[in-house]
């Protein structure tokens, strides 16, 4: 069984690989490896998905409310719950 720092070790490094992807999308790459870079984007949000919800299952409203006001239609919404989640800003912000 894989204990809660390294599930939270592993979304941290998930989160960091997106942010990583996506801002190497934002610079010029040729065709063939912006591809690349976006294929890898893809499979690092898909595994990000699926350690959130089975790290996280519960699911508490449709929206999710952060510093930002970021909804969960967002794409950049799971990525900034989980660094709140793992920093410990979402228990600061729930208690005030």
């Amino acid at each position: 069984m894989t204990s809660i720092d390294d599930t939270l070790s592993e979304i941290r490094w998930l989160r960091n690989e997106i942010w990583r992807c996506r801002r190497l999308l934002g610079t010029k790459l040729p065709g063939a490896q912006r591809e690349a870079v976006e294929k890898r984007l893809q499979e690092k949000l898909s595994a990000f998905d699926r350690l959130m919800s089975t790290a996280f299952p519960l699911t508490l409203s449709s929206k999710v409310y952060s510093f930002k006001s970021t909804t969960i239609d967002s794409p950049e919404a799971p990525i900034e719950n989980a660094a709140m989640a793992s920093s410990g800003c979402l228990e600061k912000s729930i208690s005030g």
